[in-house]
């Protein structure tokens, strides 16, 4: 958690948010502007794509559907991005939807993909050749449900299985979102 906290502070310290004017707001965080994103990373449903549409200027809610080792991983959420002139802008974001699941060759009955909230932040790097398209670049902490830790513990205790690695407690967002 600290190193969340830790993350957090850097990145408002790096991002100096001035007022600005209509014309200095990126067109991918513009009111009105819609994206299609290709990724990885649970905004993206894991593997897969993320529709976004902006609700107003640097406020954005996205649904995201793929593929998770265990079945269809989709999430819905907000992102708010920080106003920026340069071509990178910080965000913070929320999301509900797939965000672990399990998969276990040759025993089905602990393949399973679990719910729960999600939040994150990242950057976006804006295209300096099509504007409104952007990289997505992100961590994100999934808040796992307890029946997901307490599967987690019958596989660590199930003497079928020699090896097994426990989820990431930070996750990796990378994704190229195209202006629609």
């Amino acid at each position: 958690m600290r190193t969340i906290v830790l993350a957090i502070f850097l990145f408002l310290t790096l991002s100096v948010s001035l007022p600005l004017s209509a014309q200095d707001i990126h067109k991918s965080s513009q009111k009105g502007e819609a994206s299609l994103g290709l990724g990885l990373g649970l905004q993206y449903g894991s593997i897969g794509a993320r529709l976004g549409l902006n609700l107003a200027d640097h406020f954005n809610v996205f649904g995201g559907l793929g593929y998770m080792i265990a079945g269809v991983g989709y999430n819905i959420g907000l992102q708010y991005s920080l106003p920026s002139t340069k071509q990178t802008e910080f965000y913070f974001t929320g999301m509900v939807g797939t965000n672990a699941a399990i998969k276990v060759e040759g025993l089905s009955e602990y393949d399973e993909v679990y719910i729960g909230p999600s939040f994150g932040l990242g950057v976006k790097v804006n295209s300096l050749k099509r504007e409104g398209n952007f990289w997505d670049f992100g961590l994100l902490v999934p808040i796992t449900s307890t029946s997901f830790k307490d599967q987690q513990d019958a596989i660590k205790n199930d003497p079928r299985i020699a090896e097994f690695t426990e989820a990431w407690p930070v996750l990796i967002v990378v994704g190229y979102n195209f202006n629609l």
